[in-house]
């Protein structure tokens, strides 16, 4: 673990002295998005540079590691990209839709549901 960590120099690996056959980790910046193509695989809006059209919205998008769990700010991550990816799909010809409907309340989604007799 400590060689992956520290590899290139990017991080410092943490001695865990507390409960002992307990690791914990959340993987980030596996693929990180940043300004600089040196350092970053994805550009501000998560597309893979020099792969149009490859848009990556998951923890290894997010630059660095946290100091808090992560899930939000992936969250957050991934709406934002939403936004991006529709306008994207323009570019590419492809048929995007701005308003979709939330899972369950469409009418066939109603239908399949299992009605309980009275």
């Amino acid at each position: 673990m400590k060689a992956v960590v520290e590899k290139d120099g990017l991080a410092r690996h943490l001695l865990w002295k507390g409960t002992a056959n307990v690791q914990s980790a959340h993987p980030l910046a596996s693929c990180r998005m940043g300004d600089d193509p040196a350092t970053s695989a994805l550009d501000d809006r998560h597309e893979l540079r020099g792969h149009p059209g490859i848009f990556v919205t998951d923890g290894s998008a997010v630059p660095t590691s946290l100091c808090v769990n992560p899930s939000l700010t992936i969250a957050a991550l991934a709406e934002r990209a939403s936004a991006l990816l529709l306008r994207r799909a323009a570019d590419f010809g492809l048929p995007a839709r701005a308003h979709v409907p939330p899972p369950g309340t469409t009418e066939a989604l109603r239908r399949r549901r299992c009605v309980h007799p009275a």
